[in-house]
């Protein structure tokens, strides 16, 4: 598998020349060293050599000889909202995608607003287990929350997190640098007011059924796109196919914090940001219902396929939660491949919102229905 392989320095070596060439184009001299490949924190040996496999000198994390199918499924809503949930570990050694709902999230108030998250891991779940059991309460925190302003409260919130983690990572009560570690995060924020707040930081993706037409609720984080490579060059970082310093193919994160220690910058600034992007939706009467899904789904599926398969089975009667089953079980890889290709070899998590509109659950199976008769031939042929 692995014959032929040079050795880190030639390896290096040609990188360092497409590297260079690539910040000069930005008007920024990044020359990677064989250092900067193997400069790193001896505290946590471990995560060290985790770095130096994912360079390409040796592999440690080899897929399943065959995938975890079981699933974790949830459902459930109230009285403007319900949904549907699944996540499946796949191929992957380990389940390091996790979620969260909180159909209440505001306690004590009668009315309150709704919360939906999926946080995707890498090199390990740490990380995204402490966003599922922090983010939220540090957004209901937020000064600005507490006054209505949500966009700017996500955002605090997401950075507040990320200082929180790296605070904890450094003392004696964890036993995680979270230096190479890290995960992906979107979530929604549902409003007593009708709107949809929407902060990504990644390339996990939120989308939107307006009458089955798939409308994004968030942008992909790839260090391919030119924000993201020129921040990533400012800070001292580079790109090499499509990766960050060569290794991590998202661009924004929980974590990661062998990424984010120039001084001089602040948190939004750094190679790696958890600063998300929010997007504002304000519910109309079109809205059906939204997903949202790790990059283990959108690798696999485009947003409008996705929509169309939702709006079908929803129109055969099936739970959200059984959709979203089917939905893994079409991105997984086939067992001749054994998730060693470029899609279906990732764990999954996806959860699909329904809108209500002062409808029963019935009803809205109904109206949804009666859409997805009239806007393409039925039943459709998918995936």
């Amino acid at each position: 598998m692995y014959a032929d392989r040079k050795g880190p320095e030639d390896a290096i070596g040609s990188r360092s020349d497409v590297i260079q060439r690539e910040g000069e184009n930005l008007g920024i001299s990044n020359r990677p060293s064989l250092l900067d490949f193997f400069s790193f924190s001896s505290a946590k040996t471990n995560q060290n050599l985790d770095f130096i496999l994912d360079l390409g000198i040796c592999s440690q994390n080899e897929p399943l000889f065959s995938p975890k199918r079981d699933k974790n499924s949830k459902s459930g809503g109230d009285a403007r909202l319900f949904f549907g949930l699944s996540e499946m570990q796949g191929w992957r050694p380990s389940m390091e995608d996790t979620h969260v709902v909180m159909l209440h999230l505001d306690e004590g108030k009668e009315v309150s607003n709704t919360f939906f998250a999926v946080y995707d891991g890498h090199s390990g779940s740490y990380v995204a287990k402490y966003a599922e059991e922090n983010v939220h309460k540090c957004l209901v925190e937020e000064e600005s929350y507490k006054q209505g302003q949500y966009e700017l409260a996500m955002e605090r919130a997401f950075l507040r997190a990320d200082e929180d983690l790296s605070i904890l990572s450094k003392s004696d009560k964890s036993d995680h640098s979270c230096q190479y570690t890290g995960c992906t995060a979107i979530a929604a924020l549902v409003t007593t007011d009708g709107k949809i707040y929407v902060a990504n930081a990644g390339d996990s993706r939120s989308v939107i059924s307006v009458r089955g037409r798939a409308e994004p609720l968030s942008h992909d984080h790839k260090p391919s796109h030119s924000t993201e490579r020129t921040r990533i060059y400012a800070a001292g970082g580079y790109v090499y196919d499509d990766r960050v310093n060569g290794r991590l193919s998202l661009s924004r994160a929980f974590g990661d914090f062998w990424y984010k220690q120039n001084s001089d910058l602040g948190p939004e600034k750094q190679i790696i940001t958890a600063n998300p992007d929010v997007i504002i939706h304000e519910i109309s009467e079109e809205d059906e219902f939204f997903v949202i899904a790790c990059d283990g789904i959108w690798d696999c599926l485009s947003s409008q396929v996705v929509i169309d398969f939702i709006r079908n089975e929803v129109s055969r009667g099936k739970e959200l939660a059984q959709i979203c089953e089917d939905v893994c079980d079409r991105c997984i890889a086939p067992l001749s491949t054994r998730g060693e290709g470029p899609r279906g070899g990732d764990n999954m998590t996806i959860m699909i919102v329904a809108i209500l509109h002062g409808r029963t659950k019935e009803g809205w199976y109904e109206w949804v229905k009666g859409g997805a008769k009239t806007n393409y031939e039925y039943p459709v042929p998918y995936f």
